[in-house]
Parts: structure tokens; sequence; C-alpha cells
């Protein structure tokens, strides 16, 4: 049995499954409507925001923090040069200059410390990346954040219901951006979308934008159809609205899916030692290193390998464990800078070695949700069969 990623991490229950069904059926509209302004209410509370607003996806909650910062092209945004690229995209679109920050070998996320060096006048935007579901040590992040006065955008996309420090993330910085796509922990039927922000002012000018200015009209009106049903607006100076408009059914999966949302990450983290303490005495491995304060929720399963004594390479393994064992690892988050689209606009240049070593030696294994203890074993097994196999050459 051939044992790959899959295209869905997490199945609905029945549950969810009716939701979709009574919405078609029962619902006033497909859009822009109460299962929305129920998902943002309750989603709020559950990370602990002031204000949460749903999207079409991440990116669009990425793309909302930048236009709404105003970013230009005479600022900087320091964003790690590892992670997917819906991270970087929308701030690179402003024409803000994109400075590459370098990961911290044992976390693989940016830190404090990678951040500092890279910061001048022209700074406005950290972006921190919350990678394969391990937060972040926001602590410092936020001390220098606060320090330089720049805005602070969390992305989540990767870490939905994850702690730092007892506190969930998307809640430290300016904007806390979340996926609900199907290859996260919890979907919301394939794309879907929200961000996390700190004032109620900041959830209007979100939402204005969200729906192409379409707002209702604020003053009193004789007549409720003069001069038209609603008004559009300008969500904030100089800013053309957009659509990153979520539909009725999604948000119905969504609102029962944060329920259990806990539930699922503590799965994920049960799967997680299993196979993480079954591979123990493979020291070519090197996992993720969960720092105090810190929550992983394993969105996904990667690891550095180190054939370095045995003058094999991750791809050796790879293709022992595809031609071999029937299991189908990858390799995730090219370094940003090396891909073809960020050469074209310009940003080649970095000084990341750790980014560049853990990239070069990485390996994602196959990973979802309720995998059960038998498939665990049987995917550690392989594994350290199949590094047995590269030793001895």
């Amino acid at each position: 049995m051939m044992i790959e990623l899959p295209a869905i991490q997490t199945r609905l229950n029945e549950e969810e499954e009716q939701a979709v069904i009574r919405v078609l059926r029962e619902g006033k509209t497909l859009a822009a409507g109460p299962e929305g302004a129920a998902f943002e209410q309750e989603f709020a509370q559950f990370i602990g925001s002031e204000d949460a607003v749903v999207l079409s996806n991440a990116t669009a909650a990425l793309e909302a923090a930048a236009i709404l910062t105003g970013l230009g092209p005479d600022d900087e945004v320091i964003i790690p040069a590892h992670t997917f690229v819906s991270s970087v995209v929308p701030f690179a679109r402003t024409g803000a200059t994109l400075k590459w920050a370098d990961i911290d070998p044992k976390t693989r996320l940016i830190s404090a410390e990678t951040i500092a060096p890279l910061i001048t006048s022209r700074t406005r935007i950290l972006v921190v990346v919350h990678l394969y579901g391990l937060t972040a040590d926001m602590d410092p992040i936020m001390d220098l954040a606060k320090k330089h006065d720049l805005v602070v955008v969390e992305d989540c996309a990767q870490a939905p219901g994850a702690k730092y420090k007892g506190k969930r993330v998307g809640t430290f910085g300016d904007f806390g951006c979340f996926s609900f796509h199907s290859q996260k922990n919890i979907t919301t039927l394939g794309e879907g979308g929200m961000v996390a922000v700190q004032s109620k002012d900041m959830g209007r000018k979100v939402r204005q934008l969200r729906w192409m200015g379409n707002w209702p009209f604020e003053q009193e009106r004789q007549c409720y159809w003069k001069p038209a049903m609603g008004n559009i607006v300008e969500p904030a100076p100089s800013v053309w609205p957009h659509n990153f408009c979520l539909g009725e059914v999604n948000c119905a999966v969504g609102r029962l899916l944060i329920k259990r949302l806990d539930q699922i990450n503590a799965s994920r983290q049960r799967q997680a030692k299993r196979f993480r303490d079954a591979l123990s005495a493979v020291p070519e491995l090197v996992f993720q290193e969960v720092q105090d304060g810190c929550e992983h929720v394993y969105h996904l399963m990667a690891a550095r390998f180190d054939g370095s004594s045995m003058n094999k390479h991750r791809d050796d393994l790879i293709r022992q464990l595809f031609d071999k064992h029937d299991m189908k690892c990858i390799v995730q988050y090219w370094p940003l800078y090396r891909s073809e689209l960020f050469r074209k606009f310009g940003f080649e240049s970095a000084n990341v070695p750790e980014t560049d070593r853990y990239f070069d030696n990485m390996i994602s294994f196959p990973w979802w949700s309720d995998m059960g203890n038998d498939l665990v074993d049987e995917m550690a097994k392989r594994v350290q069969r199949a590094v047995e196999e590269i030793r001895k050459g």
C-alpha cells in the first residue's frame, strides 16, 4: 500500500455534512448571511481576538493586511525565505522591498535573533509564519516590534488553534491570518480563511474591503430603496475594494469544525509523539524542537535528514522509501528567493544559511488527521528499515 500525503487532511463528520444540506435547503442566501456572521463571532471568541472577518482564503487575509497597512514602494517587509508563497506575494505586490529572514536551526522558524539584523529605518512590517504547526517564540519578536514601531502580521495558516504561553496564535500581532484549505488541520470545503484583528474599526475596514465596498447606508432614509439598496464606500484612503467573500455553506462547516479543533490538534499531537518516539533511535532524522511556551499542532511532519556520516543524502532516503517501501515523501517550501517568480522580480539575494541547510536536507512525511496507531507504527517501521538499508549502501 502506497502511503502519501492526501489532498484532504481532515474529513467532515456526519454533523458537518448535514450542515451543508441544511444551509442548501433552508438558507435564505448562500453568501453574506447569518452563517458567516456567526462564524466570525465564534472564531474571534475561540482565539480571543477583538474581531475576526471571514474571507475566501488565507491569501486574501494576507492581502487585506498588506493593503490596509498602506504598505508601499518606500517600505521594507521582513519575511521568512522558507515558507509557502502566499505568505509573501501579497506584500510583494505592494512594491515594498522584501528582506529575507533566516530560520532558527532547531525550530525552523524565524526568531527575534534572525529578524533584528534586518531592521532598518524603512522597515514597516514583520511577517511571522507559524510554519508546520509550530508557534514562533512571540514575546521577543513582539518586544522587537514595539521597540521599532513595526506592524506584525501572523501567518497562522498552518497553526489554527495553537497556543504560545497559553494564548492562541493570531492574537499577538496586528493581524492574524488563517487558512481553511482542505490540506490544513480544518477545512471549510476546500477553501476559506479568516483574518483576526485587534479593533472593531479595523474589522469594519476589512469588511468594506471584502465585498467591493458594498456597505449599508449609515444615515436614515425615508424610502428603503432610495438612492439604492446599499452604498459603495472606500475601505481606507485611496484603497480600491476587492471580492474576498466566502459562501454560507463553507461558513456553516467552519462553525462546527472550530468546536472540535482542539480535539483534532490533540489527536495530531498524539500521532506525532508516537511517530517521533518510534524513530528516536534514528539519529539521522532531526525533527523540529518545541521550545518552552510553544505548542506544535503538527500540520505537517517534517524533519532534517543528516546522512553525512554515511555519505548519503535526503534524496537517497526519499528514493528508497518510494521505490522499496511504497511511501511517498516530499520536499516542501523551496526557499522563495531561489524560485523563478522572485528571481524575476529581483528578490534573488538572501543571506539565509540555515534556511538553505534545512531545505537541502528536509523530508516531509505523509501526514493527516486520525491516522490510527497501526498506520503510524507502519510508517515508522518503513522509515527505519529504509534508513538501515541506505546505511548499508
